[in-house]
């Protein structure tokens, strides 16, 4: 189960954080430094935890994954803490509730859930998942350190308020082994809490937004956590946060059902005739949508009852029996309240399952997730506050996580009947907020204003004003209205006129997806949530360029997919990529290894180790093994012939590698036993010695063989006509730069981001010349020019526009950067030079010692002056 863009986000965001706190050793400057990279620069300060460890948060809405971020962001947390196997990688993942608890602990231990493939897949295999039973009766020493042990837990049982829960405070026999460590008098040393405070556990703390009581605080200090980590919606006030996610990414990755569309009704047998009459047309849609190869659904209506609490309420008998009485099978219905579940043990998701109506009053809460849920219809006296906040997010989720064929069932829908409509949107807004969404998420076609008091002492005259979208209460519909039974054959595209209100409320959804769709592609999705975009500073382009940098496209490069002669489909062209290059040819096993060198490192090879993950990004880790263990494998490698110790060495050396995609890991290991192979017994113990340096260097040779293959094929579609440019990247038009350069006249933007020495340079070069007429200094990032190809995330520093029209890129290289890939990149820009046409040019310059096909400074400055 892979990361889509914005769960990858998150996990870049958390690993740049706590790469940053691994090089500054302080928490709270890591973070000032964080957010100042991305530009935001009036975050809250860093708030220091009881505990002593970073306590960090990422805000993920509703339907957005967190579990499975949860999972990937145990890799990072276990690097960035510099264990791995041998160390203790005990999680102890914290969730509110028994129904989360359960559903997570089921997730994590079934062999084929997605979830535990994940785990199998990031840690080997070597994961073992505990309850509080099991932990209390099989929390093993060895577990913990050969491999990774999650202990899933609920606040509550961890809070001890009952004497099943205190036994994880009392001693242990069955936890000898562990030294505990008691961080209060009335924590046993021999007990379950004090073995895993041992271990300087992480802490994943799930929907943290309800452990913010002193007791919460205390338990997570009783850990002795190493770093915690909060995963929720609604994050708390003075949380940390590292990540937000904003609504708009998980439209963007079909994850939910946006826009909500909310209606407005007379009163609660309007609410009842309109949810079965729009679930029987959503459920012909879908019908539709399956028999032409989608994906199945059964739309499911979330029937809010009163608490049986008066005696008019609507309750949950009465609202089964209205049901009933308007033809609905009983076996349509079921009934979730606190002590009625008539859903446990029900597969809703099964084909075979008739359940079309589920009444509530407030038990679907967070752990109760069906994506069939589309509409939710609240049954509230119109007097009375309607209570929305708490199950909101339960119809959010996206069937199949896909865009589905039939706009309506992309879409969710939520019905009420209130005298003060604008009351009942704020409680609307606020389960939006509770789910990580916010009020710009929903649209309505009913007035907010609360209709006057009617005066009955004489009848109201006839009126003939009504519009499309007014309230249904001025279209004719009475309480005696009734839709009629479920049918699968209901009109699925009924005429919107003026008496059917269920086609006003799918003819509106329709004309209000149209309207965000369209506001969407105007301007491209911010997956940042929109509270952090609100921090940044922000610089615009200048108004005297704008309209040019509304029009500019600058080239990038396409390649030819050749369409199906049977199933006469034409070419297509895609942007390239450079796995595209790489393809299913390349064999990595089958490259030269004889010139292979070793490159020495510099400095103590235990110290922390940031290996780079991206053009600016390192993720810390550590190499180094143990001189324990280096003697104890070097004792046990004295025993083996050459072609076991280089076996042995191999998958050593593979696993501090790590993955390089696209590579697959037996391809690389493959390699890796191809070097090993021509080293002699003693220098294979060398490689135990200087694993920094293998590693490195292994890496360097299999990006450069990644690299000359993909600029030959590169090179030769080129000559083919499979590759060629196209306008394609537009310049956003404001940036957000984490360090500023001063003000100057020719600046693309009112502002400039700040580089190093060369770089500025450059800047103070390009700002005092009367023939350019605008630069800017290019960011790393979506919103920056990537010069796509064989070469990986290559963004060129400048962009140049001169006052005769000329488009220069200008990659700059001082002595301290790694100019290893300086080849690759001046190949690439000479084929977009010439692809893109004659007015753009592509310079790369040193300060000195250029190498072929790119400038000296001296010379660079007399091309652009």
């Amino acid at each position: 189960m892979e990361l889509n863009l914005y769960q990858a986000d998150v996990i870049a965001d958390l690993r740049g954080y706590l790469a940053k706190w691994q090089m500054a050793g302080d928490a709270v400057l890591a973070y000032r430094a964080h957010w100042e990279s991305k530009g935001v620069l009036q975050m809250p300060g860093f708030q220091t935890a009881a505990h002593g460890a970073p306590q960090i948060c990422a805000k993920v809405p509703t339907a957005g994954g967190k579990t499975l971020i949860g999972i990937h962001a145990l890799v990072t947390c276990f690097n960035a803490l510099e264990r791995r196997q041998g160390d203790a990688r005990l999680c102890v993942w914290l969730v509110p509730s028994s129904s989360i608890h359960d559903q997570v602990l089921a997730a994590f231990t079934q062999p084929e859930h997605p979830y535990r493939v994940a785990l199998n897949r990031l840690f080997n295999g070597r994961v073992t998942v505990l309850d509080k039973a099991g932990l209390l009766n099989g929390f093993d020493y060895d577990d913990a350190h050969d491999g990774v042990v999650i202990a899933v837990l609920t606040y509550a049982s961890l809070r001890a308020k009952n004497k099943d829960d205190r036994k994880l405070y009392q001693e242990n026999g069955a936890l000898a082994e562990f030294d505990g460590v008691a961080l209060d008098e009335a924590i046993d040393p021999a007990s379950l809490v004090a073995a895993m405070a041992s271990l300087n556990p992480v802490i994943v703390v799930d929907e943290s937004h309800n452990a913010t009581t002193p007791l919460s605080n205390d338990m997570l200090r009783h850990l002795n956590p190493a770093l915690v980590l909060e995963l929720t919606a609604t994050p708390r006030s003075g949380a940390n946060l590292v990540s937000a996610v904003g609504a708009m990414a998980l439209r963007e990755q079909h994850m939910v059902k946006l826009p909500v569309i909310v209606r407005n009704l007379p009163d609660q047998d309007a609410v009842i005739a309109h949810a079965i009459d729009l679930r029987a047309r959503l459920e012909a849609q879908a019908q539709l949508e399956a028999a032409a190869g989608g994906t199945f659904i059964r739309p499911i209506v979330l029937l809010q009852a009163e608490p049986k609490n008066a005696e008019d309420s609507r309750s949950f008998e009465l609202v089964k029996a209205d049901l009933l009485a308007r033809g609905i099978p009983a076996e349509q219905i079921a009934i979730k309240i606190a002590k009625i579940d008539e859903l446990k043990g029900v597969a809703l998701a099964e084909r075979d399952c008739q359940i079309r109506f589920v009444i509530t009053v407030n038990a679907l809460k967070e752990g109760w997730d069906c994506p069939f849920a589309y509409i939710l219809a609240t049954l509230a006296d119109r007097s009375s506050p309607v209570d929305v906040e708490q199950i909101l997010g339960r119809i959010l989720r996206q069937p199949a996580v896909r865009l589905h064929g039939h706009e309506a069932l992309n879409m969710s829908y939520v019905l009420t009947a209130s005298a003060v409509f604008s009351n009942t949107l704020d409680k609307i807004v606020a389960g939006l907020n509770r789910a990580g969404f916010s009020r710009l998420d929903y649209r309505t076609p009913d007035t907010l204003i609360a209709p006057d008091t009617p005066d009955t002492s004489k009848p109201a005259p006839p009126t003939n004003t009504e519009d499309l979208f007014s309230a249904p209460s001025a279209l004719g519909l009475c309480a005696e209205a009734r839709p009629l039974p479920y049918s699968p054959s209901s009109q699925v595209n009924a005429p919107a006129d003026l008496h059917d209100s269920v086609g006003q409320t799918l003819t509106y959804a329709s004309q209000a997806n149209a309207d965000l769709n369209a506001q969407i592609a105007a301007q491209p999705v911010e997956r940042i949530a929109p509270e952090i975009l609100e921090k940044q500073v922000k610089y615009p382009v200048r108004a005297e360029f704008a309209a040019e940098i509304a029009e500019l496209k600058i080239p990038q490069f396409f390649m030819c997919v050749a369409g199906s002669l049977l199933e006469g489909e034409e070419n297509r062209w895609i942007w390239l990529e450079r796995d595209h290059l790489i393809g299913r040819q390349f064999k990595l096993a089958n490259c030269n290894v004889q010139d292979f060198k070793l490159t020495p490192t510099n400095g103590d090879l235990i110290k922390l180790d940031l290996v780079k993950v991206g053009e600016h990004d390192y993720e810390a880790t550590r190499v180094r093994m143990k001189d324990q263990e280096i003697r104890q494998l070097k004792d046990y490698l004295s025993t083996l012939n050459k072609e076991a110790k280089v076996r042995q060495i191999s998958g050593l050396v593979g696993n501090w590698v790590g993955k390089l995609p696209p590579l697959a890991e037996s391809d690389i290991r493959a390699y890796i036993a191809k070097i090993l192979e021509n080293l002699t017994s003693s220098q294979l113990d060398d490689v135990l010695e200087q694993q920094q340096a293998y590693v490195e260097s292994i890496k360097t040779r299999i990006k450069q063989e990644m690299a000359a293959w993909s600029l030959k094929c590169f090179q030769q579609w080129i000559a083919r006509g499979e590759i060629e440019t196209r306008p394609e990247h537009a310049l956003p038009t404001s940036i957000h730069p984490a360090q500023v350069l001063s003000p100057c006249e020719n600046t693309l933007y009112l502002r400039e981001e700040r580089g190093n020495s060369l770089e500025n340079k450059m800047s103070e070069l390009l700002a005092g010349l009367d023939n350019v007429a605008w630069w800017h200094r290019n960011s790393f990032g979506k919103t920056g020019f990537m010069l796509n190809g064989p070469v990986q995330h290559h963004y060129p520093d400048f962009i140049v526009r001169l006052k005769n029209g000329r488009l220069l890129l200008i990659e700059t290289k001082g002595g301290d950067r790694d100019n290893s890939d300086s080849s690759a990149k001046i190949a690439l820009g000479a084929e977009w030079e010439k692809l893109a046409g004659r007015g753009f040019r592509y310079f790369m310059v040193f300060e000195n010692n250029a190498p072929a096909g790119a400038k000296n400074w001296d010379e660079m400055q007399g091309i652009l002056s």
